[in-house]
Formats: structure tokens, sequence, C-alpha cells
């Protein structure tokens, strides 16, 4: 059992009893996620606390696919390091990234990825990312979009102190993608903003 392993455990269980006592957090749709990997979580992005509430809502172990520049930062650097997470380089085709996550996805781990590539407060006004598309087309693995809501009313941008306020977490019905999909850029953008409808 490794140190990422411990660490992870033991900010699920903070974060869980946190979000569950102070902000009521509420899950619906647990029976659409897989018993077992590997898939990958979609979910929106628009507060610090989404990867947390990621956490604390899913039974599997999730590695995250994070921007690199956060890996960097004193604190929070440590955190993403010690669990595990992908640090993702901000240029077109980040070749180490994608490798790893898809060694991940054939040991049968879950990814977790934010396709709005940062906090997104705008909601359907955003570009996507393409990893996800691409990562799902390439390993065949279904992609489960989850809805937070309530994240970004605790923690708005500009405040320090969290506000009191429920936080929802909807984990919709998995998505399979075809293997004839396009791997053009434009093609899979568009692909997952679909999958971002489902949340939205």
């Amino acid at each position: 059992m490794g140190c990422d392993f411990l660490l992870y455990i033991i900010i699920k269980l903070l974060s869980l009893i946190i979000l569950k006592l102070v902000f009521r957090l509420k899950i619906t749709g647990s029976e659409n996620m897989p018993k077992t990997g590997p898939f990958i979580i979609v979910a929106n992005h628009s507060s610090l606390l989404d990867g947390f509430v990621l956490v604390s809502s899913v039974k599997h172990k999730i590695t995250f696919m994070s921007a690199a520049y956060l890996f960097k930062m004193p604190y929070i650097g440590i955190f993403f390091r010690g669990i595990g997470a992908i640090p993702v380089q901000n240029k077109k085709n980040d070749i180490n990234s994608i490798k790893q996550a898809i060694k991940i996805l054939q040991a049968g781990g879950v990814l977790g990825i934010f396709p709005e590539g940062g906090i997104n407060h705008q909601k359907n006004d955003f570009s996507p990312k393409a990893g996800a598309a691409y990562l799902a087309i390439k390993t065949g693995v279904p992609i489960i979009p989850v809805a937070i809501k309530g994240a970004d009313k605790v923690l708005p941008a500009g405040i320090k102190f969290p506000r009191l306020n429920e936080i929802k977490v909807n984990i919709r019905k998995p998505i399979f993608c075809s293997k004839k999909i396009n791997l053009n850029k434009e093609i899979l953008k568009n692909t997952v903003k679909s999958y971002m409808k489902e949340i939205y």
C-alpha cells in the first residue's frame, strides 16, 4: 500500500465527514457508477472544492488529471503529488500525460477529468478539452458524467472562507464512445461538449 493511497484515504474520509455534516452533501445516481474500473469520470468544474466532492462521492480511487502548474504551488503541489495525480502540461499534445492516463485505464483504474480545463463559472460558455473523448475512444472505456451543484456557492470566486450551502452530486448513466469517431481535435471537443450537456 503506497503513501499516495494512504493519503488519498485520509483525504477521502476527512472530506466526506466535513461535506456530509457541514454542507449536507447529497449523492444521487450511485447505481449508475460501475462496480469496477476502468472508466473515466467527467465533471463540471465551478469550485476549488470539486475534487474533494468527487473523492467523497465515489467509492473508487480516482486518479485526477490536473494542470502541471498546480504541482509547483506550495502545499497544493504536495497534495496533488501525494494522491498520485497526473500533471498535464499546458501545450497542444502532452504525450507523457496521455501515456500515463492510458496506463491507469489499462490497469483497471479510474480517471477523473474536468473537461473545462479549469474553474468555469459560465456553465455552457466554455471550450472543452478533447482529452476525455480521446482516451475513451482509444481505450474503449465508458465515460461517467457527474454533475456537481452547490459547490460554487460554498466557495465562490474571490471568497476566502466557505459559506454554508447544500452540495448535490448526480451521477449519470455511462456513455460509450464509438471507436469510429474521428480523432480530429475539433470533433473530439464537440464530443466532450455533448457529454457536458448531460451535466448542465
